[in-house]
């Protein structure tokens, strides 16, 4: 038990610990090297599922031990957070609050104003002042890890791609990954070219919809309305190319489900708008006098607690896994990374707005080199046993798949670690000593997925 904690200490020191799960006869810690992701195990025995907690000293991984101690019973010595990450018996763990003197505490949820599924945050406040947020979800867990073991793996690409309606291209595009790896298939470029079009879309319409949030919780509405009619506009173009406003199937195991590629004119007419309306967002006075300071992640937090994606970079960070271990077009499509180093609720929104710009010039381009190209829908894979590990960037952030298959070409474990996951836990600390009244901001510049965190 000591020796595998001091393994996994000594791995952090010079690859990026990235997440943990559990099997029923392992523990798997998962790392970044200099190209690709790979993990250290430790294989226990059956009878003994004791562990030194590494969350004590890598915070990032405190939901990952929580959830393998819950899901896979294991015990893990000297953990900081020993409840339960999700309810239990119809009740879910009591909240972490501050105590002393002329504190109070507020719950918001976990039912919310409104269509967003549920999750409880608890304030401890001095005044207005925000002493410590709890955040809490699991109120719709819904246990698809373990209702995908032992299906086939190509037919379970169907229920992966509903985790999460926001980040499904994202995901999918993942699991594929994973399942190409264990096939030894290499998708051809116009595959590829494809994919790259329905991922920057869905990067485009989720950042229209979070800065439109962001204006809406600054307190400007026509900020918010705009910047929906425009997410809607590029939802269609959704729609048009891959058959579903949020893209479901539109990347499958060995190709993609293309509708039609010709929407390079709209693509265009959108870009101009979509400028338009950042430069009135942006130029806005007020909106970036209430974004500006709110909700600071500092970049030490941001690295101890394993932060991804516009909230990484938003804070000094410069990993993008487009970049990192280039993918698919993006060896060819090389992206500008969007960074900045304040990492405010502005911080965040400039991150997105830079990369909303990205998007469409990487779109255009996938476009144009597909322009004509006839794309060969999916490719026949034979999926081996093993194991193997999908990763991209998704709109929030790094979105990783791991994908166990056993000798009978069945799946035997499959599990998420979405950007989301990697950063609830932020959003309570961006919250630290900010007033109350800032929780809406704060949580919109983040604007996280409940679905693809619960599974």
């Amino acid at each position: 038990m000591l020796a595998f904690h001091a393994e996994i200490i000594r791995e952090s020191t010079h690859a990026i610990p990235i997440g943990a799960y559990a099997t029923s006869s392992a523990a798997h810690y998962l790392f970044l090297g200099h190209s690709s992701s790979y993990d250290v195990r430790f294989e226990f025995d059956r009878m003994e599922r004791n562990l030194r907690s590494v969350s004590a000293v890598l915070p990032l991984l405190a939901w990952d031990e929580r959830e393998m101690a819950q899901e896979y019973a294991l015990t893990f010595e000297g953990l900081p957070d020993s409840r339960p990450l999700r309810g239990e018996d119809s009740a879910m763990p009591s909240p972490i609050i501050a105590s002393g003197e002329g504190l109070m505490h507020l719950v918001v949820g976990p039912v919310h104003a409104g269509i967003i599924e549920p999750g409880r945050f608890t304030i401890s406040s001095g005044g207005e002042t925000v002493v410590y947020l709890d955040a809490q979800l699991g109120y719709a867990h819904r246990g698809v890890e373990r209702h995908l073991e032992g299906r086939d793996p190509i037919e379970a690409a169907y229920l992966v791609a509903r985790i999460c309606g926001g980040c499904s291209a994202a995901r999918s595009y993942a699991y594929a990954l994973a399942l190409e790896q264990l096939s030894g298939v290499t998708c051809p470029a116009e595959i590829d070219f494809a994919r790259t079009i329905f991922a920057e879309l869905e990067r485009i319409y989720n950042h229209l919809a979070d800065l439109a949030a962001c204006a809406s919780a600054a307190g400007w509405n026509p900020g918010f309305t705009r910047g929906m009619g425009l997410k809607e506009r590029a939802m269609r173009l959704c729609a048009v190319s891959g058959g579903h406003r949020l893209l479901f199937d539109a990347i499958v195991p060995g190709g993609v489900r293309i509708s039609q590629m010709d929407i390079a004119e709209e693509v265009e007419a959108l870009r101009r708008d979509v400028e338009s309306y950042l430069a009135a967002l942006f130029g806005n006075g007020s909106v970036l006098s209430r974004w500006r300071g709110a909700g600071v992640l500092s970049s030490e937090t941001a690295s101890v607690c394993g932060a991804v994606g516009p909230a990484h970079r938003a804070s000094g960070g410069k990993f993008d896994a487009r970049t990192f271990a280039g993918y698919g077009a993006y060896r060819m499509l090389a992206p500008r990374t969007a960074h900045a180093d304040s990492g405010d609720a502005l911080a965040r929104c400039e991150v997105k707005r830079d990369e909303l710009r990205d998007s469409f010039r990487l779109l255009a381009a996938a476009l144009q080199l597909l322009d004509g190209t006839a794309v060969k829908s999916t490719m026949h894979l034979q999926v081996q046993p093993g194991r193997a590990i999908g990763m991209v960037e998704g709109p929030r952030g790094r979105e990783l798949v791991a994908v166990h298959v056993g000798g009978d070409g069945k799946l035997e474990r499959v599990h998420v670690i979405s950007a989301s996951y990697r950063n609830w836990p932020l959003v309570a600390r961006a919250m630290d000593g900010n007033i109350v009244p800032d929780f809406p901001l704060v949580n919109k510049s983040f604007n996280l997925c409940y679905a693809c965190a619960d599974r």
